[in-house]
């Protein structure tokens, strides 16, 4: 048996890259259709939501709601730099890594702090927020640098600390 060299964070890459483009087309078919015969009337498909991470039981809505703002932008610039990336669009890239490793962070409980929403977290996922900015910084210098290599596999290892990140969350360490 022939064994193959697999690059993980690139295989990452590849398949959120894809499913990415799936979604994106399929919520674009649902625009500009060509206009068919009358027939019967439909119901209309129920709208389907945005994705998004499942509620964790530990943390209480009033944090989750402060979360959801930050992660909101993060998730938008985390889509337009996949875009620049896979599309090797430096720009775009670049500047969508700098606004992800410029993205105010949260802090760190103080010691006495335990009733703070923030010590509802997981140390990991303040390692991980750290790690991410680290990371994100990489990526904006290879897109600068126009290094696709170093573009590809930074991109890669900044993924693998969001999905790290968000086990965190879900999973309370």
């Amino acid at each position: 048996m022939k064994n193959t060299p697999w690059n993980p964070p690139l295989v990452l890459v590849a398949c959120l890259t894809a499913g990415f483009f799936v979604q994106a087309s399929a919520q674009e078919s649902g625009g500009a259709k060509p206009a068919a015969p009358a027939k019967k009337a439909k119901p209309s498909e129920p709208k389907v939501a945005p994705p998004s991470l499942p509620k964790p039981d530990y943390l209480p809505e009033q944090a989750r709601g402060l979360l959801r703002q930050k992660m909101e932008r993060h998730g938008q610039d985390a889509r337009d730099l996949m875009f620049g990336v896979t599309l090797l669009q430096y720009d775009v890239a670049r500047a969508a890594a700098q606004r992800i490793s410029s993205e105010p962070r949260l802090v760190r409980p103080l010691p006495g702090g335990e009733g703070e929403l923030n010590s509802l977290l997981p140390e990991r996922f303040f390692l991980l927020q750290d790690e991410a900015r680290l990371r994100a910084r990489a990526v904006s210098e290879a897109a600068e640098k126009h290094d696709d290599k170093a573009l590809a596999e930074g991109y890669g290892r900044l993924v693998e600390t969001c999905v790290a990140c968000h086990s965190a969350y879900l999973n309370h360490r």
